[in-house]
């Protein structure tokens, strides 16, 4: 395979990750560095592929099923706004397996810059045929950060935790992204009688707690 295609595939990776993960601090950032793996040649990669499971390695399977819509997102207070940044975090994965931004875009507020940049990223990969299996996004811990928080602003500090996953391109080269986990936080806001994540911010921009 061409040197630029391999070239591509890992500036496209790179690139992808520094939209979503802007402002967070990273115990295992993916090298950028490190060499795709190739896989096979396809044009046209199967409609629900997996990786093969090895022994260190398990199965990865593309997500296809969006989360539930959380019944507390229109609860006034901590219930209601954390059930907002709950399911964004968790539309994550399937929003970047597939390229469907409509539910990632329904919980977004309409000034939250962070909220368009990863809708974008994944309407990019989904239009370059490029394909994301896993990578789920989870949070380990979510504690409401109450000095940057209001009535109609909830600002929650999570520890985040990415699972592993694969990227493949259209000529089918793979890239193995490791698990991961993250630092950041995430700002709902209460508007026209529903929770709607507002902003993304590192921890570094976050006043001393």
């Amino acid at each position: 395979m061409p040197a630029t295609s391999s070239l591509a595939l890992r500036c496209a990776s790179v690139v992808l990750a520094a939209i979503l993960l802007t402002g967070c601090t990273s115990e295992a950032a993916p090298s950028p560095t490190a060499p795709p793996t190739p896989l096979p040649a396809s044009k046209t990669p199967s409609a629900t592929p997996t990786a093969s499971a090895t022994a260190d390695k398990p199965t990865i399977e593309k997500i296809t099923t969006p989360p539930a819509v959380p019944v507390d997102l229109k609860t006034p207070g901590k219930v209601g706004s954390k059930a907002a940044v709950e399911y964004f975090v968790a539309l994550y994965g399937y929003t970047l397996n597939t390229g469907d931004t409509s539910l990632l875009r329904s919980i977004s507020a309409p000034t939250c810059e962070y909220c368009s940049a990863l809708a974008e990223g994944a309407e990019k990969l989904a239009d370059e045929d490029r394909l994301l299996l896993g990578s789920a996004l989870s949070i380990d811990l979510a504690k409401l950060y109450e000095p940057e928080s209001s009535n109609e602003h909830h600002t929650w500090l999570m520890d985040l935790v990415i699972a592993p996953g694969i990227e493949v391109s259209p000529e089918g080269e793979r890239v193995d992204r490791p698990r991961e986990t993250h630092t950041t936080a995430l700002v709902a806001a209460w508007s026209d009688g529903a929770w709607k994540i507002e902003a993304k911010r590192g921890v570094n921009e976050l006043p001393a707690r």
